[in-house]
């Protein structure tokens, strides 16, 4: 919470109601960045980009909300064997807010601040009856740390002549995310595709006579489907290196060109 909002607050007690004007930096839509096949080895380290940048500037879906995303986000993921084919992960991801996009320029300035978000996973690679083609599945759970602003505009009792104040914050929703990506092993090469269904956090643009109360400034959202297809190649004895493609098809709340995601995973242990 800003500076300038703890000196009203006394103001606002006797202020139960008025309009408010948001806007919040959420991440970036983006696919796990795993082909789905089995762990070779106990542990993977995986560092990559999520979304490298957009190829498109994103553009406004529903004109309700109000948020801008970072262009580029880094994903980052510590993946444990669990048997021959499971998998528990722990995902770290980040959006550069140096590369937001403002879809509308008419949104509120959040001004700095990066996107977090900690999560983990588990995943199961299911095999068939084909040797090397095996059915990845995964569900993921991520809690945010996202940057929000909000102009608040009292109407109510109390109000003293006051205007409008600025109110700056981070809010901590979660998302669930779930995927499938089929893939097909061979000997250095892997190639994969599938689809990835995660919340997509958004924050309504404007509310009236409501009362000031920053818990819901920013909330998960609905589902966004995204498809990818990508290649996994094997550079060294335990070095690989992955590039995917994926496109968002759901345009609440922005609509989304393709996107590009690498990453580099060392493997460890036996």
């Amino acid at each position: 919470m800003s500076l300038r909002l703890l000196a009203v607050l006394p103001v606002l007690a006797g202020c139960l109601t008025g309009n408010v004007q948001r806007s919040a930096r959420v991440p970036h839509p983006g696919v796990p960045l795993s082909s789905g096949q089995p762990l070779p080895t106990t542990v993977e380290l995986s560092a990559g980009l999520s979304n490298v940048t957009d190829l498109m500037a994103p553009q406004v879906g529903n004109a309700s909300q109000a948020v801008e995303v970072p262009g580029t986000e880094m994903r980052d993921e510590l993946r444990i064997r669990l048997g021959q084919r499971g998998t528990l992960n722990v995902i770290y991801e980040n959006g550069f807010a140096s590369t937001s996009h403002k879809p509308d320029p008419t949104q509120a300035p959040i001004g700095s601040g990066d996107v977090h978000g900690y999560g983990t996973s588990i995943g199961y690679s299911f095999p068939t009856s084909t040797p090397g083609l095996s059915i990845g599945t995964t569900v993921e759970t991520m809690v945010w740390s996202l940057p929000y602003v909000e102009y608040q505009t009292c109407t109510g009792e109390g109000c003293s002549g006051m205007t409008t104040i600025i109110a700056h914050g981070r809010a901590n929703p979660m998302t669930l995310g779930l995927g499938i990506s089929p893939s097909y092993r061979m000997g250095a090469i892997t190639v994969f595709g599938g689809l990835f269904g995660r919340n997509h956090p958004t924050a309504i643009r404007k509310e009236m006579g409501v009362r000031f109360n920053d818990e819901d400034s920013v909330t998960s959202g609905q589902f966004n489907l995204l498809f990818h297809a990508g290649i996994e190649l094997e550079l060294a004895d335990r070095l690989s290196a992955l590039i995917l493609i994926h496109q968002d098809v759901i345009a609440d709340p922005l609509r989304y060109g393709p996107g590009i995601g690498i990453a580099l995973t060392g493997c460890i242990g036996k």
